[in-house]
């Protein structure tokens, strides 16, 4: 159930403030380490990684650029930028969308494909060890369950 935001309470309390700021904490140092370590190992930051695994769940013929802007929280003017770097890096492809020729579908190119796959072993194993492997099965259930009333 919903706080009512005009309950007259102003500030958090320190229940409320300690979720929020563990979240927001907990969300930080994992993304840190993520990128350290995707960085590292395939030369893949984190945003470069959200970009190749949305079009690898994406349609076999691409995604429209806008979608993928908002897929990955990016603006527009970044997502150009980071899609013209991986498709110099031959990551992705970029092509005019047939249906609609003012915008451009980006796919998952063949070595994209292959950084990819390699990457998932990093951020899986960085995923396991920052977050999952320090909550008991309850644990993780009951947080899976937690996203899903926040993001409903």
């Amino acid at each position: 159930m919903m706080a009512d935001p005009s309950s007259g309470k102003r500030e958090l309390t320190g229940t409320e403030l300690a979720a929020w700021h563990g979240m927001l904490s907990a969300h930080a140092d994992l993304i840190r380490e993520l990128d350290r370590q995707l960085r590292a190992a395939h030369g893949l930051g984190v945003s470069e990684f959200d970009v190749l695994i949305t079009l690898f769940n994406g349609a076999e013929r691409g995604v429209r650029m806008t979608d993928l802007a908002k897929a990955i929280m990016l603006s527009p003017a970044g997502l150009t930028h980071m899609v013209t770097r991986l498709e110099r890096d031959r990551l992705v492809e970029r092509a005019v969308d047939p249906a609609d020729r003012r915008s451009f579908l980006v796919r998952l190119a063949p070595d994209g494909r292959a950084r990819l796959d390699a990457a998932r072993v990093t951020h899986d194993a960085v995923i396991r060890a920052r977050f999952t492997a320090r909550l008991t099965g309850a644990q993780l259930h009951q947080l899976a369950g937690v996203w899903d009333a926040l993001l409903r």
